[in-house]
Formats: C-alpha cells, sequence, structure tokens
C-alpha cells in the first residue's frame, strides 16, 4: 500500500502520474486545498488535517511519499502524519522537497518544507529526501496574453534557473518505490542547464510558432497577478519571498548531475518539455 499526500496542482499530477504505474494498491490523502483527483489512488476523505483521516490512509500502508503544499497548516499536517507513520507500520518515506529548505532558514517557504524534513528524518525510518530545482510545471503559472501577444510575466530580472520536469521527479520516486532500497537518500536534483526568463520566453515562442515576450514586475504586482490564480494570501506572501531570495542569490539552484545518475538517463530538457506541453502553456495564458 502506497499513500501520497500532496495537493492536486501540475507538479503533483505529474509526479502522480508516474507512481500510478508502480503495482499495488495506492491512497491519495489531499493536503491543503487540493480539489481535483489524482488518478490511480484512491481518495481519503477529510485531508491530511484530519486525524482521523491520516490514520485511515495509514492502515495497512507499506510506502508514504510526502509532496508539501506550501502552507503552514498543511505542514503542521504532514509533519504530524510523518510522525505517525512508524507507528502504523510504514516501512519507508519519500519527501519530495526544495533546494535550501531547513528548519531555521529565514524563507518561510523552505523553513515550512525544512520542518517537514526534520520530522522524516525524526522518524527514525528508511527514507528519501529529493530537493528539488523549480519546476517546468510551474512555467504556466507566469503566463499571460494580452493585446500584444503571450508573455511570461514575473519579478526575476536576469536569474537563471536549473528547470526540472516533476516527471523526472516522479521516475525517481517509482524507482525507489519498486526497489527493496532500505538506505537513506538525500540529495539535490536540478535539471541539465540554467536558464533565465528572457531564454524563457524565446524557447517557448519557438515551440508556440509565435513571439513570447519576457516582461518583468515587481513583487507588489507579482503578488496582484497570483490573487488571479485562487492562491491564499499566505501562500501568495510565501512564493514571492521564496523568488526574491532566488532572484537575491540567496538561495542558489545550481546544476548537478544527480537527476542524471538517479534516472540513467538525461533530464527532460526545456525543449523536450515545451514541445509535449505546447498546447497546455498556450492554453493556460
Amino acid at each position: 500500500m502506497l499513500v501520497l499526500t500532496a495537493g492536486t496542482g501540475r507538479v503533483v499530477q505529474a509526479i502522480a502520474a508516474e507512481l500510478a504505474a508502480i503495482p499495488g494498491p495506492k491512497r491519495f490523502l489531499p493536503a491543503g486545498s487540493a480539489r481535483a483527483p489524482v488518478a490511480g489512488f484512491e481518495p481519503v476523505p477529510g485531508g491530511v488535517a484530519d486525524p482521523g483521516a491520516r490514520a485511515r490512509a495509514l492502515e495497512g500502508a507499506r510506502e508514504l511519499v510526502v509532496l508539501p503544499t506550501f502552507d503552514p497548516r498543511g505542514t503542521d499536517a504532514q509533519a504530524a502524519l510523518a510522525r505517525e507513520a512508524g507507528k502504523a507500520g510504514v516501512r519507508r518515506i519519500h519527501l519530495g522537497s526544495l533546494i535550501g529548505a531547513a528548519p531555521r532558514t529565514p524563507v518561510c517557504l523552505l523553513r515550512w518544507v525544512g520542518l517537514i524534513e526534520r520530522e522524516v528524518i525524526a522518524s527514525g525510518l528508511p527514507h528519501a529526501i529529493l530537493r528539488c530545482a523549480p519546476f517546468m510545471q510551474s512555467i504556466s503559472l507566469f503566463t499571460r496574453r494580452d493585446a500584444r501577444g503571450l508573455a511570461l510575466v514575473g519579478p526575476f530580472r536576469d536569474a537563471a534557473f536549473p528547470w526540472l520536469d516533476a516527471a523526472d521527479v516522479g521516475a525517481i520516486l517509482a524507482a525507489r518505490l519498486a526497489s527493496d532500497d532500505l538506505g537513506n537518500l538525500v540529495c539535490q536534483l536540478s535539471g541539465p542547464e540554467a536558464v533565465d526568463f528572457e531564454t524563457l520566453a524565446h524557447r517557448l515562442g519557438e515551440a508556440l510558432r509565435e513571439t513570447v515576450r519576457y516582461i518583468d514586475v515587481s513583487l507588489p504586482e507579482a503578488q496582484g497577478r497570483l490573487e488571479a490564480t485562487g492562491l491564499s494570501a499566505v501562500q501568495i506572501r510565501a512564493l514571492t519571498e521564496y523568488w526574491d531570495y532566488l532572484v537575491s542569490g540567496v538561495v542558489k539552484t545550481a546544476c548537478c548531475q544527480t537527476a542524471a545518475q538517479l534516472l540513467g538517463r538525461a533530464p527532460r530538457s526545456l525543449a523536450e518539455f515545451f514541445a509535449a506541453h505546447a498546447a497546455e502553456l498556450r492554453t493556460a495564458a
């Protein structure tokens, strides 16, 4: 029995699609503002904040996958789930973390995830903690169409990120779940190259066969744009603070070879991702 606790955004759906191919029963314990079902997983009513739902989800479970929801209430509930996992008979915990996560960092988003990391380690169970670079699936969050055409809009100046396909993270998790490895794994995962938003806009334009501009905006304007997506005020503040620390270089997401080593192949490139998701990105704008 595999239990996944997460929201249901694009990143989670990409990872869950890889996990769904693993044989055996699976349960999905919603976290945060999860609204959609996850294909291949039996939903557990109540959500991770409900102690009864956590108990029902963990009954008979052997593997636990935690994908944080970037909300302080979700953090507390997912940390509690990690504490309860061992007593329920869970064999291993697998956490999708972020590069820079730490319980004492000044960046609240990374602190929340770092607190879950701490509980996973304190559980004493074999664990995998995958600290990830920004995900390609998040790019659609910045696409906008106006009278001048398609644009990427964000407060990123000339910062470059080693964009990572969440499906590759799912593939790494799936391989570990299918193995009997009871060792601990704590590592950083990134995509094959660091790309700034000007270059990102150009490459997206090539995939869509239209001109795509990058519009750099201030953090307050970025916060206003995020409000239209339905994120809570707490999540918006946490995200824009995280972006600010990324741009300033306080949090550094450098390229590394770990993903290629764990996948046994090169991670998906931006060109490959754009080719596969061009229609989705156009619609998201």
